[in-house]
């Protein structure tokens, strides 16, 4: 499954340190807000508002935090045309961390309608198989542009 083809470039961003500054450490909630600033660059979002309400509070009743310095904030909701991602990186890492004690480096936000359940559901495992992986998570973090997140998303 390529999972690229729900990515693209303008939706990933490799600075997502110089949006929190060290001064204003994000919460769950400000980063799924940021995440859904991203997603909101596709024209597969209807309501970017109601997007920010059912992301929030998503992440308000079960954080996606998985492990290896990662977070996936993830909904189904009719503000979704499509199936969208959206990713951002931080190298240094955010106070935020992971179940495995690990800082806050990559953020994949996952939105699609509420309709099309199975090709979210695959699009789900197959980015938590490659998450698994830490040097998939590394490859990534380590991106110096753009379309090498999104190339990294189509391979395997």
């Amino acid at each position: 499954m390529n999972l690229a083809r729900h990515l693209k470039e303008e939706r990933v961003d490799l600075h997502l340190d110089e949006a929190f500054p060290e001064d204003e450490p994000p919460t769950l909630e400000t980063l799924a807000e940021y995440v859904c600033g991203l997603l909101e660059l596709s024209d597969g979002i209807v309501n970017p508002t109601k997007l920010r309400n059912d992301l929030v509070n998503r992440e308000r009743r079960q954080p996606t935090l998985l492990g290896h310095g990662v977070a996936m904030p993830h909904v189904r909701t009719l503000q979704a045309r499509r199936l969208v991602m959206a990713v951002a990186v931080s190298r240094n890492g955010l106070p935020i961390e992971t179940p495995d004690g690990v800082p806050l480096r990559l953020v994949i936000g996952l939105v699609g309608p509420t309709y099309d359940d199975k090709l979210y559901l695959q699009v789900y495992k197959r980015l938590s198989e490659k998450l698994a992986d830490p040097g998939f998570v590394e490859s990534i973090v380590a991106a110096e542009q753009e379309g090498e997140v999104v190339r990294a998303l189509s391979s395997g």
